[in-house]
């Protein structure tokens, strides 16, 4: 299954607000949530994706396209691993899979000057 997310995704920082000691989930971040779900669902409706009782083990492959370069042509200090967790529990919620059943798990950047977005890739390992 192929689920293409096209915005960019928020960091983990931009996701949860404090009150006191007190944690909470941005309103910025419970729209993206909704997006994510309305891709993850459009994604189902053409593509095949496995259900039954038991879950198989999943190999997961996100590609995040960004301009990963600042003016000066150098990388930039963005954290890629700090998007993840965000993405994938917004698309195992709406798959109705629990993330443990992922074994193998890539990210990778992908220089884009043009486009921000996510494309995520879900196999079940031979």
């Amino acid at each position: 299954m192929i689920i293409i997310i096209p915005f960019k995704t928020p960091t983990i920082n931009h996701l949860y607000g404090f009150r006191g000691f007190h944690k909470f989930i941005t309103k910025e971040a419970k729209e993206v949530k909704a997006k994510i779900a309305e891709e993850v669902k459009e994604a189902m409706k053409n593509q095949y994706i496995w259900t039954g009782e038991v879950t198989p083990k999943l190999k997961i492959q996100i590609a995040i396209y960004e301009n990963w370069l600042t003016k000066k042509g150098e990388v930039a200090r963005k954290d890629i691993s700090n998007r993840e967790k965000f993405l994938m529990d917004s698309i195992f919620e709406v798959l109705k899979i629990d993330d443990k059943f992922i074994f193998s798990h890539t990210m990778v950047k992908i220089q884009s000057e043009e486009v921000e977005k996510a494309v995520v890739t879900i196999e079940v390992m031979k």
